[in-house]
């Protein structure tokens, strides 16, 4: 494990005042979770692969510096206050136009230039496999209103299981969409994710317009490329002669998924790799799987191990709301009220094909 595992040294700095570190969480079984409190991001995630030998199944810088020049891909942090794109930046909530940051011109994406993923996280408790870290951001920044507080806490299981529990408050009515940036690769990092084989537990996904901004309605996957509800390597329609993919360069989609209810657990997305070995399950209480092809990837981030990240070098599936909620009465509503507690969970199973 030390030939693959982060070195501590690597991700101790500062950003701005604040010190930044490298969490460790193990099993019994040799799996290893590292975090950095630096956005309360998932730097690696170790485990065993077909013939026993441990795989990093993460993507990522290989140290803080690499992760604080590389703000803008997001790379496996916690994003919010929302995920997501919301058009213009604007929204209207109470009688009263909100107007955001524009980040990702003329939207504003993932919580702003000061979003969740840009703050030194407190860490607030830490066992041999659990770990426990909060934010907090003042009304204003970014343009939000309300004093907003989250905690995120990471457990790793002895079912190489990796839970990530959210609980977040606002001290005045807002909008909020939280969900983990992690990228992944289940085979090997140095080449794309074409070959993985897909599903995704959705019937209906939302098409965007050409600024990525869903349209509103929700279309049927069905004779689409959009259709994963059985296993379908990612590459497998990328080519295909679809507005939606041509918009985006690949996918950058938000799924509906069918078994949300607002409160279980249920599957909401796998992925394989045959070479490897190594299945993923997403597991989730969250509406939504947006699934992201890494499209915008272009050979000029380098990683561990030496890796070059290309297109479609990895791929994401972030388990949310919809992007742009707040613009659309027939999506489920982001809002929440003072006193309200927002919470969410979701499971990265790891498991053998």
């Amino acid at each position: 494990m030390e030939n693959i595992r982060l070195k501590e040294q690597d991700f101790e700095g500062y950003v701005g005042a604040d010190k930044c570190v490298l969490i460790n969480l193990a099993n019994t079984k040799g799996a290893l979770v590292q975090l950095s409190n630096y956005g309360a991001r998932i730097v690696s995630f170790i485990v065993p692969d077909k013939e026993g030998l441990l795989h990093d199944i993460v993507i990522g810088p290989a140290s803080l510096d690499g992760y604080k020049n590389a703000s803008e891909r997001y790379f496996n942090a916690v994003v919010g206050r929302y995920a997501g794109r919301i058009a213009n930046g604007k929204f209207k909530l109470g009688g009263r136009e909100y107007s955001l940051s524009l980040n990702n011109p003329p939207n504003h994406l993932h919580g702003g230039f000061k979003g969740l993923n840009e703050q030194v996280w407190k860490i607030c408790d830490v066992s041999s496999d659990s770990a426990e870290l909060s934010c907090f951001l003042p009304s204003g920044l970014d343009g939000y209103p309300g004093d907003f507080s989250v905690k995120v806490r990471y457990t790793l299981t002895d079912e190489n299981a990796l839970m990530f529990e959210v609980h977040a408050q606002c001290s005045e009515e807002s909008i909020l969409n939280i969900t983990n940036h992690a990228f992944f690769n289940l085979g090997d990092h140095s080449k794309n994710v074409l070959e993985h084989k897909l599903f995704i537990n959705a019937t209906r996904y939302l098409p965007v317009n050409k600024n990525l901004i869903p349209e509103g309605d929700m279309a049927e996957v069905k004779n689409t490329p959009f259709d994963f509800t059985s296993f379908k390597k990612i590459g497998a329609e990328l080519n295909a002669d679809d507005t939606q993919l041509k918009y985006c360069g690949g996918y950058d989609h938000s799924f509906v998924c069918d078994n949300y209810n607002g409160r279980s657990l249920f599957l909401g997305a796998a992925a394989i790799n045959c070479m490897s070995g190594i299945k993923l399950e997403v597991l989730t209480t969250q509406p939504s799987v947006h699934f992201y092809s890494c499209n915008f990837f272009n050979g000029k981030d380098n990683g561990k191990g030496g890796a070059v990240y290309k297109r479609f070098g990895a791929f994401c599936l972030e388990t949310q709301h919809f992007p742009d909620s707040p613009n659309h009465s027939g999506f489920p509503s982001t809002a929440i009220k003072p006193g309200e507690d927002f919470t969410a969970l979701t499971v990265y199973k790891i498991s053998d094909i």
